[in-house]
């Protein structure tokens, strides 16, 4: 698991303390004890510093507390599980039982990115939490995330998972004949792959994941394992948006030839196979991606946005819908076309606070994207301002082309600026990215 690259067996406990205050003491104490650089009164009171401005409390049974120090190196990792958790100021008293706890320097700040990024990932395996929860000792959970990967439960019937070896066998088959560089598998929430392990094949396999599906069978690790934010969309689309991905992460070429497995949304069945020629079929990512490298927008931040868009697309905000606009990078100019509708909460916060790789911002940008105008996003990560008013010079001309006021906004400050727009519509859920004065993409929800 990523977090791995932070923790050590040392740094991992199982709590005693059963207050807030007593954890932060308990680990803080673990952390000095590892690194005799660290000073206990000085870690303590930065963390609580942290604490009063904003609850680390960044999803159900999890809290991130994290410190920046001026003088200290790079990031430093103590994890803690609370069995019975712990209170937290959380809105209904709900408990804390899983605690991850970080040092930094602030000279290290994009390090320290990375690794909130890192721990992010891992947090999104729905199956950490339970997996440690059968934990006794430190050691065992330590070990738990130790392990890249558990054995995977019969959950499809012998029928589907007879079809999607018969499928995988076929994939393979093909990509000899078409020298296809690899094979996609698209593996949604309810498919088995346990099929993997009677599967031996030469062609390197890339597994796409969207987080909330099994993990990969003990001893049959893919070449490549890639987690995208796609579900709930139309196979079509998630296997567009899974392209995406890849070719931004340096997965697959432009001339690479593709052979792609895939099924319906929550069939549990893989049952369309398609031959993929990067550069014919996806031509437009391909200049999205020069982008992003020309460019001052860093591709995990792309990623992140993208991954906040499609879980706002998906799940909205108290269960009602809701439509927003990023514009990510170019902030230099984006700001020249745009004025505050409201007070800017971000306004007066380190950066080190409002980057939006921190999985701590993830509740508060989903809460602040119900707000009227668009979120602004530095090609780094940081968040500059939220209930922004877009009014480009080309608003007029975009308005033209048919679209709302939202997309018109959206289209309109790509085509004055190198910034991207994602835009989530309220009515339809439809997820858009502009990029000069274009729309590159659209995603779609299944049944749709």
């Amino acid at each position: 698991m990523p977090i791995m690259k932070y923790l050590t067996r040392g740094r991992t406990l199982v709590l005693e303390a059963t207050t807030k205050e007593a954890v932060l003491q308990e680990m803080v104490g673990v952390l000095c004890e590892d690194d005799p650089d660290l000073d206990y009164d000085t870690v303590l009171q930065a963390l609580k510093e942290r604490e009063q401005m904003l609850s680390s409390r960044i999803a159900a049974r999890v809290a991130l507390p994290h410190a920046m120090l001026p003088d200290y190196g790079e990031p430093i990792v103590a994890l803690g599980y609370s069995p019975e958790g712990v209170p937290w100021d959380s809105p209904g008293d709900e408990p804390v039982n899983l605690v991850i706890m970080s040092v930094c320097g602030r000279a290290r700040g994009k390090e320290h990115v990375t690794m909130l990024a890192d721990i992010a990932n891992t947090l999104r395996d729905p199956t950490v939490l339970d997996r440690i929860g059968e934990a006794e000792t430190a050691d065992q959970v330590y070990d738990i995330l130790q392990a890249p990967t558990v054995p995977t439960q019969v959950r499809g019937d012998s029928r589907s998972r007879q079809i999607c070896l018969s499928m995988m066998q076929h994939a393979e088959a093909v990509a000899k004949e078409t020298g296809a560089t690899a094979v996609m598998v698209m593996a949604d929430a309810e498919l088995d792959l346990g099929f993997l392990r009677e599967h031996r094949g030469e062609v390197p396999l890339l597994l796409v994941t969207n987080g909330t599906g099994a993990p990969t069978p003990e001893g049959t690790e893919p070449d490549n394992l890639l987690e995208v934010p796609g579900y709930g969309l139309a196979r079509a689309h998630r296997v567009k948006l899974a392209f995406l991905f890849a070719l931004s992460g340096g997965l697959v070429e432009e001339d690479d030839t593709v052979v792609c497995l895939s099924g319906g949304s929550d069939s549990g069945m893989l049952n369309v196979l398609e031959v993929i020629e990067v550069r014919r079929e996806f031509d437009i990512l391909l200049s999205l991606r020069s982008e992003l490298e020309a460019g001052d927008i860093s591709r995990h931040v792309f990623h992140r946005v993208l991954q906040l868009a499609a879980t706002i697309a998906r799940e909205g905000r108290e269960g009602k819908p809701i439509g927003t606009i990023f514009i990510v990078g170019d902030y230099q100019n984006v700001r020249r076309h745009c004025y505050q509708m409201v007070i800017n909460p971000f306004r007066g916060y380190p950066e080190n606070q409002r980057n939006i790789l921190d999985p701590g911002l993830e509740e508060t940008i989903k809460e602040f994207a119900r707000v009227d105008g668009a979120c602004l996003i530095r090609g780094d990560g940081i968040v500059m301002s939220v209930g922004t008013y877009v009014q480009p010079e080309d608003a007029a001309r975009a308005l033209q082309s048919g679209l709302g006021t939202r997309h018109a906004a959206a289209k309109a400050i790509t085509m004055t600026t190198r910034a991207i727009s994602i835009v989530i519509s309220e009515s339809t859920r439809r997820i858009s990215i502009f990029q000069h004065g274009e729309i590159l993409v659209t995603l779609d929800r299944a049944g749709r």
